[in-house]
């Protein structure tokens, strides 16, 4: 299994080879799962109808109000928008949200702090179950996003860190986290490899910030727990690799 993470800017950067990759990992029987955020679009929308975007450490507060949008950008439009540019490319996907829902259950990450968002603790099987239904004994790429149904009903989770928890749950043999920055920048030159304790210097110094910090907090914890290769990029193939 390959996941691919998909930042909401990158969604619309994505070139001819990026298709071109996940259609030869499909044919080669890899299960290629894309987790797709929407950061921009969630951000515009929010400003548009002068909802909150605050963001505490690249993790965006999430009030009720902002989760009902966030919830239909990324089910409705976003996740639609990209099974289509994958058909268009000639690559069977299948939108799990639409299909089934959540894949994600969680509990809260401090709902003080950041409202109705999650952690996610788990893998709905009952999902698992309606999608390998739904793809008829196919190969498709599995579209997912991050929500998750929580205690008291959907939450909103980092899509970082959904994906690393997918990807540590699944026991994926690799996990991308596709940017829309060629890799982990520091003083605008790409870091090409990246072990924890470089990371946490780096971070103390203050030349990675925003939202590369829960980023590489994800993946590393995704290398602690099994996923054997972990790339941070905005195109298939480069970027930082991350190593521990």
């Amino acid at each position: 299994m390959i996941v691919i993470k998909i930042g909401g800017n990158a969604i619309s950067q994505l070139k001819d080879d990026f298709f071109h990759q996940v259609k030869e990992w499909t044919k080669e029987g890899q299960q290629v799962v894309i987790l797709h955020g929407g950061g921009q679009l969630i951000s515009s929308t929010c400003a548009f109808f002068d909802l909150p975007t605050e963001k505490i450490d690249g993790i965006r507060v999430t009030p009720p109000s902002v989760l009902a949008l966030t919830s239909h950008l990324l089910t409705n439009v976003i996740q639609p928008h990209f099974q289509n540019q994958l058909a268009q490319a000639g690559i069977s996907a299948l939108a799990v949200n639409q299909e089934a829902g959540p894949l994600f259950t969680a509990d809260y990450l401090d709902q003080d702090a950041y409202g109705e968002v999650g952690e996610v603790t788990g893998i709905d099987e009952a999902v698992l179950a309606e999608v390998s239904q739904a793809g008829n004994g196919q190969n498709p790429v599995l579209l997912v996003n991050s929500l998750a149904i929580g205690p008291n009903g959907p939450l909103n989770v980092n899509a970082d860190s959904a994906a690393q928890a997918l990807a540590t749950m699944a026991s994926a043999d690799q996990l991308i986290l596709l940017t829309d920055v060629p890799g982990v920048l520091v003083n605008e030159e790409v870091v090409t490899a990246l072990n924890p304790l470089k990371a946490t210097q780096l971070i103390d110094q203050e030349l990675i910030t925003a939202g590369m910090v829960p980023k590489l907090q994800a993946a590393f914890s995704a290398l602690h727990h099994g996923v054997h290769k972990i790339t941070i990029t905005n195109h298939l193939g480069q970027g930082t690799k991350l190593e521990l």
